[in-house]
């Protein structure tokens, strides 16, 4: 056999989205926490071996009067990521919806590549909502940032998962974007967020480990260390 007649097959990248909100109800604690955990979530995927592909990472925030894609989807090896730091409002319907069209774009999310991760993280309530004050879980699957992610040919597939730090948060929006079964993971204070960051690491490890990296349900499950379901 000659060597015209071999192909090289680049590796397919399993992309993770954090939509991270850095409003100022994140300051102090809550966003020195995450920093510390997506900088050691980036420091563990890069020493993965024998693995089925690349991660690729991307993080997206969303805080003040914007939404920052503060890194494109990028080999886990060569991304650079900059500490985060929290201010002003919550346009968390904004980042979604930014999220959503960079998963559909086939220039971005490439056709080969797995199922993305999309991790959302937030302690309040979306301040670009413009329904009802405390609205139902109906209402808000009819909001467009998460009827465009759900109805998304490929966003309705992604492994989604919610995490919610402090009390405050509005956990049935959360419920609204997982519209999957399960339930947002709660964090209290900076040794959850590090549990749960972990947490996500260990499941896309797994899944790129496994046969079928695009069964997403068979990995939405948490238990903490006192065997409490968190996600179910």
């Amino acid at each position: 056999m000659g060597l015209n007649n071999f192909t090289i097959t680049k590796e397919r990248a399993l992309p993770i989205f954090i939509l991270a909100d850095t409003s100022g109800s994140m300051s102090g604690e809550k966003i020195q926490a995450v920093n510390k955990a997506i900088s050691d979530m980036i420091t563990t995927l890069r020493n993965v071996d024998d693995i089925r592909g690349v991660f690729k990472v991307s993080i997206v925030t969303f805080g003040g009067d914007e939404v920052v894609v503060q890194q494109l989807p990028t080999d886990v090896h060569t991304v650079q990521f900059s500490e985060l730091t929290a201010v002003g409002r919550t346009p968390m319907g904004e980042a979604i919806t930014k999220v959503t069209k960079l998963i559909e774009d086939r220039e971005i999310v490439k056709s080969s590549d797995y199922l993305p991760t999309v991790v959302l993280l937030s302690d309040g309530y979306p301040t670009d909502y413009s329904g009802i004050k405390d609205a139902s879980l109906e209402q808000y699957l009819e909001w467009g940032p998460i009827k465009l992610m759900h109805e998304g040919e490929r966003s309705k597939k992604c492994m989604r998962v919610a995490m919610s730090v402090g009390a405050e948060t509005d956990l049935t929006m959360l419920r609204a974007f997982l519209n999957n079964g399960t339930e947002p993971m709660m964090a209290t204070d900076a040794d959850d967020i590090a549990k749960l960051f972990k947490w996500v690491t260990m499941s896309t490890i797994s899944r790129m480990s496994s046969v079928n990296p695009d069964d997403v349900k068979s990995f939405l499950k948490f238990d903490d260390d006192e065997d409490e379901d968190v996600i179910e």
